[in-house]
């Protein structure tokens, strides 16, 4: 009885998988190389990705969005120096590219003005599994403790 009861505690707790949903996206090194001129198909194959959505479509020209993912760094607060730290996956940014009605990019630039619904979204909380384990497993522990 001891044993399966650990046993399906362990499991779920391994088991749980964590979904995590996320646009496909390119690095800043890809989208510093981009130029004015260029046509969409280089621009597609410079960023490795399509573009994510399309923020501008009329007469004389289209704006398509594609992401890019900044590069953090985590380090102690009171040890900030400029290259100190564990370089991390920063958060993600919108791209807009605009291109003329001749298929060529006439600007490029961060969509400041675009929503932010890239946030990723856990399907599993790992903050309220550890709070559940770290209260349950010694309570269940004692429990078993006291009947054997």
């Amino acid at each position: 009885m001891k044993i399966s009861v650990l046993k399906i505690s362990f499991i779920f707790l391994f088991f749980t998988s964590c979904i995590v949903q996320s646009p496909v996206y390119t690095t800043l090194p890809q989208v510093l190389c981009l130029e004015i001129g260029m046509s969409k198909t280089m621009v597609e194959d410079t960023l490795g990705i399509k573009p994510y959505n399309i923020k501008t479509l009329n007469d004389s020209s289209t704006v398509f969005i594609y992401v890019y993912r900044l590069a953090d760094r985590k380090t102690f607060s009171f040890d900030t120096r400029s290259k100190n730290g564990k370089k991390v996956k920063g958060k993600y940014v919108q791209l807009a590219v605009a291109y003329s009605k001749e298929d060529k990019v006439t600007s490029i630039e961060s969509c400041s003005l675009c929503p932010d619904n890239l946030v990723t979204e856990r399907k599993v909380n790992f903050d309220k599994i550890i709070l559940f384990v770290t209260v349950t497993l010694p309570v269940l522990l004692i429990y078993l403790g006291l009947k054997a």
